[in-house]
């Protein structure tokens, strides 16, 4: 009678009970669907609204104007100050009235230089402006030549 109950216990370790840890693991997922609709609407932000068949703007009426990290301007590939920003947005926006300005911003830019561009750009009345991110980088021409 002693073998017998030292192999059933020897058997009953060898198996794993899991239904604990399932229950655990189910209760966690459903904590988790249940707190992560909280988590996005826990900012109260009125997001603007896109238009469904907006055109991206016409390839000759973007111009790019370039911020480097000393605080160097570039109007497309030539060097500019921020003086001369307004008179070249209004010669872009004469030649072309559906003008867009993507401007592309060194990442370690102190942030009072961009918006100053910002401004210059808005004061002058361009329509459309885009800060240009890394990924959209890869189809605008360098900075400097």
């Amino acid at each position: 009678m002693k073998r017998f109950s030292q192999r059933m216990s020897a058997r009953g370790f060898a198996e794993l009970n899991v239904t604990p840890m399932l229950d655990f693991a189910f209760t966690l997922l459903v904590i988790f669907l249940i707190t992560t609709p909280l988590l996005e609407s826990g900012i109260d932000v009125s997001l603007p609204q896109a238009a469904a068949n907006r055109r991206p703007p016409n390839p000759h009426s973007v111009q790019t104007v370039t911020v480097t990290r000393a605080g160097g301007l570039f109007w497309n590939r030539e060097p500019i100050t921020i003086a001369q920003l307004p008179g070249r947005v209004a010669e872009a926006l004469r030649l072309h009235p559906d003008l867009a300005v993507a401007v592309r911003a060194d990442k370690d830019l102190r942030y009072q230089e961009l918006v100053s561009v910002f401004d210059t750009l808005q004061a002058g009345g361009v329509p459309q402006v885009a800060l240009v991110h890394a990924e959209e980088a890869a189809g605008l021409p360098p900075a400097t030549p």
